[in-house]
């Protein structure tokens, strides 16, 4: 039996099926993405509604409850026998605990992501890095996610500063270059400004782990802008491991699937 694998983000919408002994190291073999603003996003699940395998839906969504319920009533509507699950703060809890005040609170995309870390990459001390429409990072132990940091993604970064300034462009940050130079020109000093806030973020970030004498043994790199920022540590640190995977929060909904899906 098969499940189906959703992940609602800012920007787009991901989806994967992954039969229920998938391997959380494997890619998925069949999967998809949308912009989440896309009229033919409903009608891309009509075809796999014809694959009467899938037991179960688990989600991730970080959009508006509204807006999530459209696609789960559509669903519900193509697939009646396979019950809804959707993750949140507290989501597997007693496995892997939070530091934080209100572990309800934490973005389902990032709770997802630490659970995938935790079951993928068991016993290590990980920052999870997820450089998105927003950039997170977050520090999990093999007991707890200790808490973490989000801040504007590299594209928001740009846009700010194109709207709130007179004169400064607005400078794409869809770029092969990875390299982190000094600027010698305006485009290249906000592209490479924007690559040095990322950096300098998760330098402290290792920085912070170390004061809390926790060793770090791995960075996990994810969403849209994780091929550069990969590039980006594997070029500037070479202390801390880093790998690169696509699809965490997806890969961390097969993780929590398999650990019960409790909400405690």
């Amino acid at each position: 039996m098969s499940t189906l694998l959703i992940d609602i983000g800012n920007s787009r919408l991901k989806w994967a099926i992954s039969s229920d002994n998938g391997d959380l190291h494997a890619d998925f073999t069949e999967q998809g993405v949308s912009m989440n603003d896309s009229p033919n996003q409903l009608a891309a699940f009509d075809q796999l509604s014809k694959n009467q395998t899938i037991e179960k839906i688990i989600c991730a969504s970080v959009i508006s409850e509204e807006r999530t319920l459209v696609l789960e009533k559509h669903l519900k509507a193509l697939m009646p026998q396979a019950p809804w699950f959707q993750i949140n703060g507290t989501s597997a809890i007693k496995d892997l605990g939070s530091q934080y005040d209100q572990p309800q609170q934490l973005g389902a995309d990032r709770r997802a992501m630490t659970l995938g870390a935790h079951q993928m990459f068991p016993g290590k001390n990980i920052l999870v890095i997820s450089a998105g429409t927003a950039t997170t990072i977050d520090l999990i132990t093999p007991t707890h996610h200790m808490g973490g940091w989000i801040f504007p993604g590299m594209e928001l970064m740009a846009k700010a500063l194109n709207l709130n300034t007179a004169q400064l462009p607005k400078v794409s940050t869809n770029q092969e270059r990875s390299l982190l130079v000094i600027g010698t020109n305006t485009n290249d000093g906000i592209y490479q400004g924007i690559l040095a806030s990322h950096l300098g973020a998760i330098s402290i970030a290792q920085e912070y782990a170390k004061n809390q004498k926790v060793k770090l043994d791995l960075m996990i790199v994810t969403g849209g802008n994780a091929k550069i920022m990969s590039a980006l540590l594997k070029n500037f640190s070479s202390s801390v491991s880093v790998h690169h995977e696509d699809q965490m929060v997806l890969k961390g909904l097969l993780a929590w699937g398999k650990m019960g899906l409790n909400h405690e």
